[in-house]
Protein backbone atom coordinates (compact mmCIF):
# COMPACT_ATOMS: atom_id res chain seq x y z
CA UNK A 1 0.00 0.00 0.00
CA UNK A 2 1.20 3.26 -1.01
CA UNK A 3 0.16 5.58 2.14
CA UNK A 4 -0.30 9.49 2.07
CA UNK A 5 3.22 10.39 2.77
CA UNK A 6 4.65 8.15 0.34
CA UNK A 7 2.20 9.45 -1.81
CA UNK A 8 3.26 13.01 -1.91
CA UNK A 9 7.08 12.04 -2.08
CA UNK A 10 6.56 10.65 -5.27
CA UNK A 11 3.84 13.27 -5.97
CA UNK A 12 7.09 15.81 -5.44
CA UNK A 13 9.73 13.73 -6.87
CA UNK A 14 8.04 12.93 -10.28
CA UNK A 15 6.23 14.79 -12.72
CA UNK A 16 2.24 13.71 -12.60
CA UNK A 17 -0.13 13.91 -15.04
CA UNK A 18 -3.14 15.23 -12.98
CA UNK A 19 -5.66 14.44 -15.56
CA UNK A 20 -4.75 10.70 -15.93
CA UNK A 21 -4.53 9.79 -12.51
CA UNK A 22 -7.49 8.64 -10.14
CA UNK A 23 -7.85 8.21 -6.31
CA UNK A 24 -6.47 5.25 -6.75
CA UNK A 25 -4.01 5.69 -9.00
CA UNK A 26 -0.99 7.73 -9.87
CA UNK A 27 0.07 8.73 -13.39
CA UNK A 28 2.93 9.96 -14.42
CA UNK A 29 5.54 10.55 -17.03
CA UNK A 30 8.22 7.79 -17.49
CA UNK A 31 11.69 8.92 -16.72
CA UNK A 32 13.45 5.07 -18.79
CA UNK A 33 11.96 5.51 -21.80
CA UNK A 34 11.58 9.65 -22.62
CA UNK A 35 7.82 9.35 -21.77
CA UNK A 36 6.02 12.64 -22.50
CA UNK A 37 2.69 11.89 -21.81
CA UNK A 38 2.27 10.17 -18.77
CA UNK A 39 2.32 6.38 -19.14
CA UNK A 40 3.86 5.29 -15.77
CA UNK A 41 1.44 4.41 -13.49
CA UNK A 42 1.32 3.27 -9.56
CA UNK A 43 -1.14 1.66 -7.88
CA UNK A 44 -1.95 3.15 -4.34
CA UNK A 45 -3.71 0.25 -2.91
CA UNK A 46 -1.08 -2.43 -4.63
CA UNK A 47 2.38 -0.43 -4.89
CA UNK A 48 2.72 -1.89 -8.37
CA UNK A 49 3.94 0.14 -11.09
CA UNK A 50 4.11 0.03 -14.65
CA UNK A 51 4.86 1.45 -18.14
CA UNK A 52 2.46 0.73 -20.77
CA UNK A 53 5.16 2.70 -23.03
CA UNK A 54 8.28 0.26 -21.93
CA UNK A 55 6.54 -2.09 -20.01
CA UNK A 56 9.73 -2.22 -17.47
CA UNK A 57 6.67 -3.16 -14.95
CA UNK A 58 7.43 -7.04 -15.60
CA UNK A 59 11.03 -7.16 -14.90
CA UNK A 60 10.96 -6.10 -11.55
CA UNK A 61 7.79 -7.48 -10.31
CA UNK A 62 5.53 -4.69 -10.97
CA UNK A 63 6.94 -2.99 -6.81
CA UNK A 64 7.24 0.43 -7.15
CA UNK A 65 9.53 0.88 -4.12
CA UNK A 66 12.15 -1.85 -6.12
CA UNK A 67 11.84 -0.07 -9.32
CA UNK A 68 12.44 3.39 -7.90
CA UNK A 69 15.51 1.31 -5.98
CA UNK A 70 16.60 0.07 -9.65
CA UNK A 71 17.09 3.31 -10.89
CA UNK A 72 18.79 5.09 -7.95
CA UNK A 73 15.62 6.47 -6.20
CA UNK A 74 15.97 6.43 -2.23
CA UNK A 75 12.62 7.17 -0.89
CA UNK A 76 12.82 7.68 3.50
CA UNK A 77 9.90 4.88 3.81
CA UNK A 78 9.10 2.36 4.88
CA UNK A 79 5.81 0.49 4.10
CA UNK A 80 4.21 3.26 3.09
CA UNK A 81 4.98 6.21 5.53
CA UNK A 82 7.63 8.92 4.89
CA UNK A 83 9.73 11.07 7.46
CA UNK A 84 10.34 13.88 5.15
CA UNK A 85 8.87 17.05 5.35
CA UNK A 86 7.23 17.47 1.53
CA UNK A 87 4.67 20.57 2.99
CA UNK A 88 7.63 23.22 1.97
CA UNK A 89 9.29 21.30 -0.98
CA UNK A 90 6.01 21.21 -3.31
CA UNK A 91 7.16 23.43 -6.24
CA UNK A 92 5.89 24.06 -9.65
CA UNK A 93 6.68 21.31 -12.01
CA UNK A 94 10.27 21.74 -14.10
CA UNK A 95 10.64 20.70 -17.46
CA UNK A 96 11.91 17.97 -17.36
CA UNK A 97 10.07 14.12 -16.84
CA UNK A 98 11.23 13.72 -12.51
CA UNK A 99 12.33 16.59 -10.18
CA UNK A 100 15.19 14.06 -9.26
CA UNK A 101 17.31 12.66 -12.29
CA UNK A 102 18.10 8.70 -12.47
CA UNK A 103 21.22 8.24 -11.46
CA UNK A 104 23.72 7.50 -14.26
CA UNK A 105 27.81 7.33 -13.84
CA UNK A 106 29.33 9.79 -15.87
CA UNK A 107 32.19 9.76 -18.44
CA UNK A 108 35.09 11.65 -16.77
CA UNK A 109 36.95 13.55 -19.48
CA UNK A 110 39.45 11.38 -21.67
CA UNK A 111 42.28 10.03 -20.30
CA UNK A 112 41.53 10.92 -16.91
CA UNK A 113 44.40 9.62 -14.11
CA UNK A 114 43.97 9.86 -10.44
CA UNK A 115 46.97 11.32 -9.20
CA UNK A 116 47.12 8.42 -6.44
CA UNK A 117 48.57 6.37 -9.52
CA UNK A 118 51.27 8.78 -10.59
CA UNK A 119 52.47 10.24 -7.22
CA UNK A 120 55.71 11.34 -8.81
CA UNK A 121 54.26 12.79 -12.20
CA UNK A 122 54.50 16.18 -12.80
CA UNK A 123 51.00 16.72 -12.88
CA UNK A 124 50.44 15.60 -9.53
CA UNK A 125 53.29 17.93 -8.14
CA UNK A 126 51.31 20.52 -9.86
CA UNK A 127 48.00 19.44 -8.51
CA UNK A 128 49.89 19.10 -5.18
CA UNK A 129 51.06 22.64 -4.93
CA UNK A 130 47.61 24.04 -5.67
CA UNK A 131 46.37 21.89 -2.42
CA UNK A 132 48.59 23.46 -0.52
CA UNK A 133 47.82 27.01 -1.49
CA UNK A 134 45.09 25.98 -0.63
CA UNK A 135 45.78 24.78 2.66
CA UNK A 136 45.18 21.21 1.95
CA UNK A 137 47.83 18.80 0.45
CA UNK A 138 48.32 15.45 -1.53
CA UNK A 139 46.33 13.35 0.41
CA UNK A 140 43.32 15.53 0.67
CA UNK A 141 43.04 15.40 -3.09
CA UNK A 142 43.89 11.33 -2.89
CA UNK A 143 41.39 10.84 -0.49
CA UNK A 144 38.62 13.13 -2.76
CA UNK A 145 39.49 10.81 -5.89
CA UNK A 146 41.51 14.18 -7.63
CA UNK A 147 43.16 13.03 -11.31
CA UNK A 148 43.98 14.89 -14.82
CA UNK A 149 44.01 14.58 -18.07
CA UNK A 150 47.16 14.72 -20.69
CA UNK A 151 44.59 13.76 -23.80
CA UNK A 152 41.41 16.21 -23.24
CA UNK A 153 43.22 20.08 -24.01
CA UNK A 154 40.10 21.42 -22.37
CA UNK A 155 40.76 19.80 -19.25
CA UNK A 156 44.53 19.61 -19.82
CA UNK A 157 45.51 22.19 -17.26
CA UNK A 158 42.75 21.57 -14.14
CA UNK A 159 42.90 19.31 -11.21
CA UNK A 160 38.97 17.04 -11.68
CA UNK A 161 37.39 16.62 -8.60
CA UNK A 162 34.64 13.86 -9.04
CA UNK A 163 31.48 14.06 -7.65
CA UNK A 164 30.07 10.61 -6.28
CA UNK A 165 26.35 9.67 -4.97
CA UNK A 166 25.71 6.21 -3.49
CA UNK A 167 29.13 5.14 -5.17
CA UNK A 168 28.81 6.35 -8.52
CA UNK A 169 30.42 8.98 -10.80
CA UNK A 170 27.62 11.55 -11.29
CA UNK A 171 29.25 15.01 -12.06
CA UNK A 172 32.62 17.05 -12.00
CA UNK A 173 34.39 19.88 -12.13
CA UNK A 174 37.72 21.54 -12.44
CA UNK A 175 40.09 23.73 -10.84
CA UNK A 176 43.43 25.42 -12.42
CA UNK A 177 46.42 23.45 -10.86
CA UNK A 178 48.46 26.81 -12.06
CA UNK A 179 46.80 30.17 -11.43
CA UNK A 180 46.98 32.76 -14.50
CA UNK A 181 46.05 36.18 -13.63
CA UNK A 182 42.38 37.39 -15.04
CA UNK A 183 41.54 33.55 -16.21
CA UNK A 184 38.88 31.79 -14.69
CA UNK A 185 40.24 29.31 -12.16
CA UNK A 186 36.93 26.66 -12.44
CA UNK A 187 35.45 24.56 -15.41
CA UNK A 188 32.37 22.89 -15.52
CA UNK A 189 31.75 19.93 -17.84
CA UNK A 190 28.83 21.04 -20.86
CA UNK A 191 25.73 19.51 -21.36
CA UNK A 192 27.20 17.50 -24.24
CA UNK A 193 29.21 16.10 -21.84
CA UNK A 194 27.24 15.79 -18.41
CA UNK A 195 23.27 16.32 -18.68
CA UNK A 196 22.68 17.12 -15.09
CA UNK A 197 24.66 19.77 -13.24
CA UNK A 198 26.06 21.25 -10.00
CA UNK A 199 22.24 22.36 -8.78
CA UNK A 200 21.01 18.53 -9.00
CA UNK A 201 24.35 17.05 -6.59
CA UNK A 202 25.74 17.27 -2.78
CA UNK A 203 28.91 16.91 -2.90
CA UNK A 204 30.08 13.87 -0.15
CA UNK A 205 26.36 13.35 0.99
CA UNK A 206 27.11 9.42 0.66
CA UNK A 207 29.58 10.38 3.98
CA UNK A 208 26.02 11.67 5.23
CA UNK A 209 24.87 8.36 5.14
CA UNK A 210 27.77 6.28 5.84
CA UNK A 211 28.74 8.31 9.26
CA UNK A 212 24.95 8.72 10.45
CA UNK A 213 25.34 12.27 10.72
CA UNK A 214 23.53 13.78 13.02
CA UNK A 215 24.75 17.94 11.73
CA UNK A 216 25.38 18.65 8.28
CA UNK A 217 27.41 21.69 7.52
CA UNK A 218 26.64 23.41 4.21
CA UNK A 219 29.18 24.97 2.32
CA UNK A 220 29.38 26.45 -1.55
CA UNK A 221 32.54 24.57 -2.42
CA UNK A 222 34.59 21.28 -2.90
CA UNK A 223 37.78 22.92 -1.14
CA UNK A 224 35.64 23.90 1.79
CA UNK A 225 34.75 20.38 1.99
CA UNK A 226 38.10 18.89 1.86
CA UNK A 227 39.37 21.29 4.64
CA UNK A 228 36.30 21.10 7.32
CA UNK A 229 36.17 17.37 6.87
CA UNK A 230 40.22 17.01 7.77
CA UNK A 231 39.91 19.55 10.67
CA UNK A 232 36.13 17.84 12.23
CA UNK A 233 38.28 14.46 12.15
CA UNK A 234 40.75 16.02 13.98
CA UNK A 235 38.17 17.82 16.91
CA UNK A 236 36.45 13.84 16.80
CA UNK A 237 33.53 15.48 16.17
CA UNK A 238 32.32 12.39 14.12
CA UNK A 239 28.40 12.74 13.69
CA UNK A 240 29.29 16.54 11.70
CA UNK A 241 30.08 16.13 8.19
CA UNK A 242 30.30 18.49 5.46
CA UNK A 243 28.62 18.88 2.11
CA UNK A 244 28.95 21.44 -0.68
CA UNK A 245 26.27 22.82 -2.49
CA UNK A 246 28.24 24.60 -5.17
CA UNK A 247 26.38 27.91 -4.81
CA UNK A 248 25.12 30.25 -2.24
CA UNK A 249 21.89 28.59 -2.24
CA UNK A 250 20.24 25.18 -1.75
CA UNK A 251 18.15 24.22 -4.85
CA UNK A 252 14.73 22.10 -5.01
CA UNK A 253 16.50 18.73 -6.00
CA UNK A 254 19.19 19.04 -3.38
CA UNK A 255 16.81 19.62 -0.68
CA UNK A 256 14.84 16.72 -1.88
CA UNK A 257 18.03 14.45 -1.08
CA UNK A 258 19.52 16.28 1.64
CA UNK A 259 16.01 15.92 3.66
CA UNK A 260 16.22 11.71 2.67
CA UNK A 261 19.17 11.55 4.77
CA UNK A 262 18.04 9.57 7.99
CA UNK A 263 19.21 10.62 11.24
CA UNK A 264 20.13 13.86 10.75
CA UNK A 265 18.77 16.69 13.47
CA UNK A 266 20.44 19.85 11.79
CA UNK A 267 21.48 21.35 8.84
CA UNK A 268 24.31 24.05 9.44
CA UNK A 269 24.41 27.12 6.63
CA UNK A 270 28.58 28.05 6.41
CA UNK A 271 28.76 30.62 4.25
CA UNK A 272 30.58 33.86 3.78
CA UNK A 273 28.91 37.36 4.95
CA UNK A 274 27.78 38.39 1.66
CA UNK A 275 25.98 35.03 0.84
CA UNK A 276 23.52 35.10 3.89
CA UNK A 277 20.98 37.00 3.13
CA UNK A 278 20.64 34.82 -0.36
CA UNK A 279 20.73 31.83 2.06
CA UNK A 280 17.58 33.02 4.06
CA UNK A 281 15.18 33.19 1.33
CA UNK A 282 14.98 29.75 0.51
CA UNK A 283 16.20 27.54 4.14
CA UNK A 284 12.31 27.11 4.54
CA UNK A 285 12.34 23.92 2.54
CA UNK A 286 15.02 22.46 5.01
CA UNK A 287 13.62 24.02 8.41
CA UNK A 288 9.99 22.30 8.60
CA UNK A 289 11.30 19.14 11.03
CA UNK A 290 14.76 19.49 10.64
CA UNK A 291 16.44 22.58 12.89
CA UNK A 292 18.60 24.82 10.83
CA UNK A 293 21.53 27.68 11.56
CA UNK A 294 23.71 29.59 10.75
CA UNK A 295 26.93 30.08 10.82
CA UNK A 296 28.40 33.40 9.07
CA UNK A 297 32.22 33.12 7.94
CA UNK A 298 33.70 36.49 9.75
CA UNK A 299 35.15 39.00 7.82
CA UNK A 300 39.33 39.57 6.88
CA UNK A 301 40.91 42.88 7.88
CA UNK A 302 39.68 45.07 5.34
CA UNK A 303 36.77 43.94 4.75
CA UNK A 304 37.57 40.93 2.32
CA UNK A 305 35.76 37.95 2.29
CA UNK A 306 36.77 34.50 4.22
CA UNK A 307 36.23 30.77 3.29
CA UNK A 308 37.21 27.62 5.62
CA UNK A 309 40.46 27.70 2.85
CA UNK A 310 41.43 30.82 4.49
CA UNK A 311 41.49 29.97 8.19
CA UNK A 312 39.76 26.79 9.13
CA UNK A 313 40.05 27.51 12.54
CA UNK A 314 37.49 30.28 12.36
CA UNK A 315 35.88 27.88 10.34
CA UNK A 316 34.93 26.02 13.24
CA UNK A 317 34.29 28.87 15.80
CA UNK A 318 31.31 30.41 13.47
CA UNK A 319 29.82 26.41 13.69
CA UNK A 320 30.34 26.47 17.68
CA UNK A 321 28.73 30.09 17.89
CA UNK A 322 25.77 29.27 15.03
CA UNK A 323 22.66 31.03 15.59
CA UNK A 324 19.35 28.68 15.57
CA UNK A 325 17.23 29.71 12.01
CA UNK A 326 14.03 28.04 12.88
CA UNK A 327 12.66 25.98 15.86
CA UNK A 328 11.41 22.09 14.80
CA UNK A 329 11.05 18.72 16.72
CA UNK A 330 14.83 18.40 16.50
CA UNK A 331 15.82 21.76 17.90
CA UNK A 332 17.10 19.21 20.72
CA UNK A 333 19.75 18.22 18.76
CA UNK A 334 23.26 17.99 20.79
CA UNK A 335 26.97 17.50 19.72
CA UNK A 336 30.02 17.62 21.51
CA UNK A 337 33.13 19.66 21.01
CA UNK A 338 36.23 19.70 22.73
CA UNK A 339 34.44 18.39 25.78
CA UNK A 340 31.51 20.55 25.84
CA UNK A 341 27.95 20.15 24.67
CA UNK A 342 26.44 22.36 22.88
CA UNK A 343 22.72 22.55 23.03
CA UNK A 344 21.00 24.38 19.80
CA UNK A 345 17.64 24.71 21.33
CA UNK A 346 19.21 27.18 23.23
CA UNK A 347 20.18 29.34 20.74
CA UNK A 348 18.46 32.56 19.46
CA UNK A 349 16.75 32.80 15.99
CA UNK A 350 19.00 35.23 14.20
CA UNK A 351 18.19 38.77 13.66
Amino acid sequence: MIGPRLKQEIENTFRIVRDKSTQDELVFLCPECGDKSGHRSVNLKTGKTFCWRCNTGKNNKGQFLSWAKALGYEFAVNEGYSSVPVEQVLYAPEEQSSAVPVLREVDLPKGFTPIVRTPKHCYTKFITNMARRKNLDYPDFVEAKVGYTMDDPLWEPYAIFPVYEYGMCVYYQGRTYIDVPGEPTKRFPSRNRVKWGASYWVYNIDAVRAQQAEIVVLVESILNVLSLRRKLRELGWDTVVPVCVFKHHVSKVQIIKLLRCRGVKEFCLLFDHDAIEKTWNNVGSLANKVAVTVAEMPMKDGNEKCDPNDDVDLAIRAIEDRKLYTTSSAVGAVFRAEGRTLDISSRKICS
